[in-house]
């Protein structure tokens, strides 16, 4: 790579460009975030057990999906690099491998979760009340079909944000989460259909959202889209690419939320009001990562096309210009979070004791996150758009399981067994306790990573797609 000049005239993105991804990443998850809550807010008119139960499902969820969206997030890289080459037609067809790729293990997981949801289930929570596991069956037995539209949805959506078109993706995400608010309103207020109607409702809506970006992105408008759409054939040197990066970042998420999993299997044993104040807490505590997800995908496209073109001083300024922005976005949120609190727990409808402790737990997040969580969180996108993939891999599976996992136990539990063996005291934090462990988590990580970043061996990593045989 070439040091890049003083002057920022001759940048790959102007400020116009940068406003032009990042503003319509931000809205979106704040869309998103909101309508999560709305959800929640509605699925709890049927109770704490139905809340509960789907709190508890989608944490599950999420690490199911893990394993086809972390190969969104390496062909996003592969395609933005090249696009940082201005290869467009190997763009174009490195797109069409990652949508059949990401499709046929979204077919997997979906196959694999429906036979074995109860087993799931019952290892993960099977200490919960009945009315809670219940709930959890019904949402579940649903939701895992929707996995194949969402991989489509979510691989089309990332690859407009590879080619710095943000726009498309927030417009269609505004009219499915509009049309999943209302859906939800109906099978869940007016038929009474509890979990269940909530899971439907998110089926639908994700195979309308599949088919519509796909028709997006069928069209011939710009550098990327995709053409021949049922024409197909596996070009194996673009899919080990993909997977290089693709595999280690989803062993490293799917480490992260399956140590969420552990630990919300620890938490459901502690009561339906803990698990309530905690779902609660971590519904609000979302808007406040809402801007941390939206900067760390601007910077897959915006390093990684910095990296493409081989300007390293351009790849450094942006990620330091990114976590900079979260910074102050994630203080404003956090400003607002802390000024409505309050008023928000009251409605959920929760009984007093997970209405105080909801409350603590969003408090104490606040003031962590505003102090650690963009470096620990957006510094990792840096290096993954530059192909550094193994690092925050090992540290991120180090500081999981290490602070967060085991911590959690520690802080929550008043004695800790160790394999059986023997026992040690713990702080009996409750479910508190997890939450501080998790803090811990990221401080370690942003100690890690601000050394990583430093010393510019993330930028040493880097490969280009080869150009294809075709």
């Amino acid at each position: 790579m070439t040091a890049v000049k003083n002057n920022r005239d001759n940048y790959i993105f102007k400020r116009k460009d940068l406003v032009k991804i990042i503003l319509p990443l931000i809205f979106q998850q704040l869309l998103t975030v909101m309508v999560g809550a709305v959800d929640t807010m509605m699925v709890a008119y049927a109770g704490e057990s139905a809340v509960s139960g789907v709190s508890l499902v989608n944490t599950l969820d999420v690490l199911l999906m893990l394993f086809f969206t972390s190969l969104v997030a390496g062909g996003s890289v592969v395609v933005a690099q090249t696009l940082g080459e201005k290869r467009y037609e190997d763009a174009r067809h490195a797109s069409k491998q990652l949508i059949y790729v990401t499709t046929a293990m979204a077919i997997v997981v979906a196959i694999i979760g429906f036979v074995l949801r109860q087993s799931l289930l019952n290892l993960l929570y099977g200490d919960v009340e009945p009315s809670v596991m219940l709930s959890a069956e019904n949402y579940f037995f649903i939701i895992v079909f929707s996995y194949p539209f969402i991989a489509i949805e979510s691989a089309v959506v990332a690859l407009f944000r590879a080619s710095g078109n943000s726009l498309v993706s927030l417009i269609v995400s505004l009219a499915m989460n509009l049309l999943n608010v209302c859906g939800n309103a109906f099978f869940i207020i007016v038929l009474g259909m509890g979990a269940g109607g909530a899971a439907l409702s998110t089926l639908i809506v994700r195979v309308l959202g599949a088919g519509i970006t796909l028709a997006l992105f069928h069209r011939k408008k710009g550098e990327l889209y995709i053409e021949k759409l049922l024409r197909y054939k596996p070009d194996w040197t673009v899919i080990r690419k993909i997977l290089r990066i693709g595999v280690p970042n989803g062993i490293e998420n799917a480490m992260f939320h399956f140590g969420k999993l552990l630990t919300q299997s620890l938490i459901s044993a502690m009561g339906t009001a803990s698990i309530a104040a905690n779902a609660v807490a971590l519904t609000v505590s979302n808007f406040q990562y809402t801007v941390g997800t939206a900067f760390s995908s601007a910077t897959i496209t915006i390093v990684g096309q910095s990296v493409g073109a081989r300007e390293e001083g351009q790849a450094k300024y942006y990620a330091k210009l990114m976590t900079a922005l979260n910074y102050l976005a994630l203080w404003a949120v956090i400003a607002l979070t802390l000024v409505f609190v309050s008023p928000v727990i009251a409605l959920y409808g929760l009984s007093e004791q997970a209405a105080i402790t909801a409350k603590e737990l969003i408090i104490y997040h606040c003031v962590c996150a505003g102090l650690v969580w963009p470096v620990a969180f957006m510094l990792p996108s840096a290096f993954r758009a530059a192909s550094d993939v193994k690092f925050p891999l090992v540290v991120s599976m180090v500081t999981m399981w290490v602070f967060r996992v085991a911590g959690s136990y520690v802080c929550a539990l008043e004695t800790v067994s160790v394999f059986g063996l023997f026992t040690i005291p713990g702080f009996n934090l409750g479910v508190m306790g997890v939450w501080v462990a998790m803090t811990v988590d990221w401080l370690f990580r942003t100690i890690f990573f601000l050394i990583r970043f430093g010393s510019g061996a993330w930028l040493k990593q880097s490969y280009n797609l080869p150009k294809e045989n075709k």
